[in-house]
């Protein structure tokens, strides 16, 4: 090989590289990953609106991430069970939502009664359709909820 042959070579190998690490980040940047995707937008089918009792906090997972159902007079609303604190798992406990970590305490309504947190409980879209609870994506436009706690849900 001449010495003119290796330097194409060699320029045109570190060309190809330096432009794969430039595009590469680019793409993953616009393209998210299947998995969100998937998850975004998506429709999940809690069951029958009679497993949900009427004035009662119940506990169940949409999407894998926990939530609590609030039925009030038939009107379901569905809350994130992650504290706004530092992200514990909350748990019903009769007519309120507590936090194990570092004891807040939500009302029925997802709204905080004892701090440490700040930030009430997002909410997911829910509607009855016939006799079946439907949840759709969190809604994170009940306060500002920081970055770090947003990305929970992706």
């Amino acid at each position: 090989m001449t010495r003119r042959n290796f330097l194409t070579w060699f320029i045109g190998t570190v060309a190809a590289v330096v432009l794969g690490v430039v595009v590469y980040p680019v793409v993953r940047f616009l393209k998210p990953p299947a998995a969100v995707s998937a998850a975004m937008g998506q429709v999940v089918n809690l069951g029958p609106i009679s497993a949900f009792p009427e004035g009662e906090l119940t506990s169940t997972t949409v999407a894998d991430m926990p939530v609590i159902v609030a039925n009030a007079g038939g009107v379901p609303t569905v809350y994130s069970a992650i504290c706004t604190h530092l992200g514990c798992v909350v748990r019903a406990d009769g007519a309120q939502l507590l936090c194990p970590c570092h004891n807040s305490v939500f009302s029925p309504a997802g709204e905080v009664a004892k701090g440490p947190a700040k930030l009430p409980l997002p909410t997911y879209d829910a509607k009855v359709s016939g006799k079946e609870l439907l949840v759709g994506p969190v809604s994170f436009s009940r306060a500002d909820y920081p970055a770090w706690y947003q990305g929970q849900f992706q």
